[in-house]
């Protein structure tokens, strides 16, 4: 089985590009925060991962996320190696986007990030709404948890 989930904060502006196909493609990353204690101390760290979602998902994070974001995430992990220009072979393991979740309430998006963000269009969602892609297809949307 190869799935990850994740929630944290996009680390910097999303960048889009589309494919000579047409495909979207968008790259991000996001910071998750962890704390554990070691020796009685309270110690902080960071871990980042690289994040790519495709078609319409792609197009769905550029739209309605940015750089300070709250984002949950699930995907799967892929490694991906290349060959430098020195000849020396290289990889790193990125996480291919399946779904995503709004973490941020709306208001809060709209609080924090007003001055930076002008002309950008809040999505009209409650909190926790989850967007599934399905193989490239249109996402469909999914409510998280019943509601009562």
């Amino acid at each position: 089985m190869n799935s990850v989930n994740i929630v944290g904060r996009i680390g910097k502006d999303i960048e889009l590009r589309y494919l000579q196909s047409g495909s979207a493609v968008a790259s991000f990353s996001i910071a998750v925060d962890q704390s554990y204690k070691k020796d009685g101390q309270k110690v902080e760290k960071t871990s980042w991962f690289d994040v790519s979602a495709f078609g319409k998902t792609a197009e769905l994070v550029n739209q309605y996320f940015y750089k300070g974001s709250m984002i949950g995430i699930t995907g799967e992990l892929e490694q991906q190696t290349w060959q430098a220009q020195d000849g020396s072979n290289r990889s790193k393991v990125i996480i291919k986007m399946q779904q995503v979740t709004f973490i941020d309430k709306k208001s809060d998006n709209q609080s924090n990030n007003a001055q930076a963000n002008q002309g950008y269009q809040q999505p009209q969602q409650q909190p926790a709404q989850t967007y599934q892609a399905s193989h490239g297809q249109v996402p469909v949307y999914e409510e998280p948890y019943p509601r009562r």
